[in-house]
């Protein structure tokens, strides 16, 4: 049969108009942009402390290490739900970037355990999060929708780094990470009062 092209101006604004969806998207965007900073500004405050550049790397083995409990937060989704997991998860992710910030460069190796806490709990989001956009997407619409909710990755590796800039200006390395723990708890917060209990 005829179809006709779709044009993706609409399917964008398809999605904002869903607020399910803009939540879906919301939390991939906070998951990804802990990602985008762990992986990235994990390893250089490494090596800006002092510690090298093995430490920075057996920082990003770790995180990769942790992937591996993804079945832990799966099964515990399904026990406490998914909208009290992740609320928790960011929750936890924010109490752990804070106190990474505070630490900062006079402890690294416990900043870099702090980070690995963080991850941890961002791996719960890894697991669960894409459950709100696939329960939220109407079946008809999914590849469309599908298109606009992966700008997520895009907008989370540009994002950080430019508000990242304007707070190094004026604070210490610690401030990246008090900065997304900011993030997260809005994420956090958002995730508990939008995410249905059916979840």
């Amino acid at each position: 049969g005829k179809s006709r092209a779709l044009n993706p101006i609409t399917n964008i604004g398809r999605f904002i108009a869903q607020p399910r969806l803009r939540l879906a998207w919301l939390i991939a965007f906070g998951r990804n942009c802990y990602w985008t900073t762990f992986f990235v500004y994990g390893p250089l405050f490494m090596l800006i402390a002092g510690e090298g550049e093995v430490a920075g790397g057996l920082l990003i083995s770790a995180g990769n290490a942790l992937l591996f409990t993804a079945i832990f937060w799966g099964r515990a989704g399904k026990r406490f739900g998914t909208r009290g997991t992740i609320a928790l998860a960011f929750a936890a992710m924010s109490v752990a970037l804070f106190a990474a910030g505070w630490v900062s460069t006079t402890a690294p190796l416990i900043t870099g355990a702090l980070l690995l806490c963080g991850a941890l709990f961002t791996i719960a989001i890894d697991a669960l999060g894409s459950t709100v956009f696939m329960r939220s997407v109407h079946p008809y619409e999914r590849s469309q929708m599908a298109a606009v909710y992966r700008t997520y990755l895009d907008f989370s590796e540009l994002t950080p780094p430019m508000v990242y800039s304007i707070v190094l200006a004026f604070f210490g390395l610690g401030s990246v990470f008090v900065t997304l723990g900011l993030l997260m708890v809005g994420c956090a917060a958002v995730s508990w009062r939008y995410v249905p209990k059916s979840m």
